[in-house]
């Protein structure tokens, strides 16, 4: 194997044929044609679930869905697939608690050009440990065999996940400057940024398998935090597509003071290559999840809960009252 990144290196997710901007503007027309307004409809910080009680007061449901991207490449290069499954149910479960909720229930779709017995049943294996470790049931799903649309060896997944928020612990990104910002370690790319980073780190790389390790569930581990502080975690973030820009989808009012991770190879070798605004923002950079808490102490509560799941936190920065910015080891990155 050899240590070189790919000979043809785009610089950006742009260059890799990812348009963010353009993603940003369709999601926009899609709010503006949807236009859903209801008192039923509760606000959850980040758009990272919907959250609905059907009368005021009640336990509410929250719902999103996910796919997993372009890292569905990869299992067809090294014939792995349970990982995958693992991704998916991640990409799902940990938008959930980010707005509160306890993931109840999950619900899979998987399309593809030939039904493949063998891979089917690894990427459904991955999918049956995953809600297992999230304390969710597979209820459900969808198994398309599409010929004329997949090649034989090709297919596609999307998740779907139901939560449940007690009254009152629907968390809003009521979030204030001097709050801590706890960073929890991912375990890698997680389920991002592959249009570029499949790029870089070309076939062949020494690191090019790292890219198929699954993404981390912090369900449990969150659930025991948010137990355990209550009103003392004021926020919670995913660091999935737009990478630390997450944290400035919790409240536009508030800014971010942050000093980088401890960087695993694979983002040293993606450093090497991608100036540091573009790596923030694609990339979750060593941290795979954040949460928001008042005072120092709750901090430390957080880290320890986290280490007895053999997860690594560390206080990570400051929330700022500088709206909009992300400020990391002293230079602005993100704005």
């Amino acid at each position: 194997m050899t240590d070189n990144l790919s000979a043809d290196k785009p610089k950006s997710y742009l260059q890799s044929g990812v348009n963010i901007e353009l993603a940003d503007k369709f999601v926009g027309k899609i709010k503006a044609m949807t236009q859903v307004s209801s008192d039923k409809l509760l606000k959850g910080a980040g758009g990272y679930a919907a959250v609905y009680a059907n009368s005021p007061g009640e336990r509410a449901v929250a719902v999103t869905t996910d796919g997993v991207g372009s890292k569905l490449l990869l299992c067809e290069e090294f014939d792995t697939y349970d990982t995958i499954g693992i991704d998916l149910v991640a990409m799902c479960a940990n938008d959930l608690i980010c707005v509160g909720a306890r993931p109840a229930l999950f619900l899979d779709y998987y399309a593809c050009g030939r039904l493949d017995l063998a891979r089917s049943e690894a990427l459904i294996r991955g999918i049956v440990g995953a809600v297992k470790e999230c304390d969710m049931l597979l209820v459900g799903g969808e198994t398309a065999e599409m010929p004329d649309l997949y090649s034989a060896n090709h297919f596609d997944l999307a998740g779907f996940a139901v939560g449940f928020v007690e009254p009152g612990a629907v968390m809003t990104g009521a979030i204030s400057p001097g709050d801590i910002v706890v960073s929890v370690a991912s375990t890698g790319l997680h389920s991002n940024g592959y249009s570029l980073a499949r790029k870089l780190i070309a076939p062949g790389h020494k690191l090019r398998r790292e890219l198929i390790t699954a993404t981390a569930l912090y369900v449990r581990p969150f659930n025991l935090v948010h137990k355990k502080l209550g009103a003392d975690l004021t926020g919670a973030a995913n660091i999935t597509g737009g990478g630390w820009t997450n944290l400035l989808r919790l409240n536009s009012k508030v800014g971010f003071d942050l000093k980088a991770q401890p960087l695993m190879p694979i983002f040293e070798a993606l450093k090497a290559e991608v100036e540091l605004a573009e790596l923030y923002r694609t990339f979750n950079m060593g941290m795979g999840f954040a949460l928001i808490v008042k005072g120092e102490q709750a901090a430390k509560e957080a880290i320890a809960n986290f280490a007895t799941f053999d997860m690594h936190a560390q206080i990570a920065g400051k929330v700022t009252d500088q709206a909009g910015q992300v400020v990391i080891d002293n230079t602005i990155v993100l704005k």
